[in-house]
Parts: C-alpha cells; structure tokens; sequence
C-alpha cells in the first residue's frame, strides 16, 4: 500500500468518513488530496485485495497485519 492509501484506511478505521478523510489529508497538504482521489484509492485497493465492500476491504487488512485493531 502506498503512504497515502495507509494514511485513508487508517483515518477510515478510527471513523473518518471520507470527506472528512480528505479534509484531513489537505490540513496535513499532503498530495493528492481531493475525495475522488480518497474514492478511487479505496477502490483500488478493493481491487486489489479482491474486497467485495468496504467493510470486507477492512477485513481483509486486518487478517493480512495491515491494520491493527
């Protein structure tokens, strides 16, 4: 995962929605920012992992060590 789909998914699991997610990543000005670029990195990493939602994304992250709960 780059820094910045870990920086999403981790703003996600502590209950960022992903507006706010992208608010977070522009006060931070950290590049790119914008909430399609939020949608489309979670999409990608739903690709990835082959997550059928958001939820299984979650799941599989966990299982796999990529984020702690």
């Amino acid at each position: 995962m780059t820094r910045v789909q870990k920086l999403i998914v981790k703003k996600m699991a502590d209950g960022y929605t992903q507006p706010e997610v992208s608010a977070y990543l522009k006060r931070r000005e950290i590049v790119p920012n914008s909430l399609s670029t939020v949608e489309k990195e979670l999409q990608k990493l739903k690709k990835e992992f082959k997550a059928q939602s958001l939820v299984h994304l979650f799941i599989i992250l966990i299982r796999r060590g990529h984020l702690k709960v």
